[in-house]
């Protein structure tokens, strides 16, 4: 059904590459992943025109979805959900060259368009381009983008005012969960980013990153699963809690020094 999708979508002029990603690309889907697929245009292709062709093979869809990134999210006739991104192929490409020559840092999942070029399975390749980029970007990582990572991570964690320690720390003496539960996430965000650039992997993206970590990464700090599962169990509960954040970073930039000296 996917392959029927990826046949009518390649007579739109517009389309210059498709690709399957996230869990089914790299084979850890499990019964309750969807298909991300990954549609690399010149410009965007008009919604009647991709609507007339998904209908034929979902039974409901939420077009021009922009939460992140231009999407179709649809459920096939299987009960099986469909993620079509949208995406300008040269801004793409530009946007992995700035990160992997010119070793520019994102706040979070900075190499993530990376692992998703280098894992995605091509569908669809007019003219080669995606698959030229996939083969140039299939290289080591690269030092200056990995000193770079952990400088500009460990600044926003722990070195820069506001830190996200500080930030956490405050809102857990405040009881406020909300904002303890988005200074958590950015500090998350960060830790992981350190993480897979301290192993040179590039980012897989923002699920089962506990698992993922275990599976692929050499260099995890100590107790690495534990305080992370001390630290989502007690955050709402204890404002000592944020003793489990020190641990956590303590033992990140004890793996930083051993890995870098």
């Amino acid at each position: 059904m996917v392959q029927d999708i990826f046949n009518e979508y390649a007579r739109f002029p517009q389309v210059r590459a498709m690709a399957i990603g996230g869990s089914r690309a790299v084979k850890r889907n499990d019964e309750f992943s969807d298909y991300d697929v990954y549609v690399y245009c010149t410009e965007p292709v008009p919604t009647q025109q991709r609507c007339a062709v998904l209908e034929k093979y979902c039974g409901s869809m939420a077009l021009d979805n922009r939460y992140r990134e231009h999407e179709d999210v649809c459920i096939m006739e299987d009960g099986t959900e469909l993620n079509i991104v949208y995406r300008n192929l040269e801004e793409f490409l530009a946007g992995i060259d700035r990160v992997m020559t010119r070793y520019e840092v994102s706040d979070g999942c900075t190499t993530g368009m990376w692992h998703n070029l280098i894992s995605g399975r091509i569908a669809y390749d007019k003219g080669g381009l995606l698959g030229a980029a996939k083969e140039k970007y299939q290289m080591p990582y690269p030092q200056e983008l990995k000193n770079n990572i952990i400088s500009h991570h460990m600044n926003l964690i722990k070195y820069g005012m506001p830190s996200f320690m500080a930030q956490i720390g405050k809102a857990m003496k405040r009881g406020d969960m909300v904002n303890i539960n988005q200074s958590v996430n950015r500090f998350l965000s960060s830790y992981f980013d350190i993480l897979f650039a301290l192993n040179e992997k590039p980012h897989p993206g923002e699920k089962r990153l506990v698992q993922v970590s275990m599976e692929e990464c050499s260099i995890l700090p100590a107790r690495f699963e534990l305080n992370i599962r001390l630290l989502l169990n007690s955050m709402f509960k204890d404002p000592a809690a944020i003793s489990v954040v020190e641990i956590m970073v303590s033992e990140l930039e004890k793996v930083i020094g051993e890995t870098l000296a």
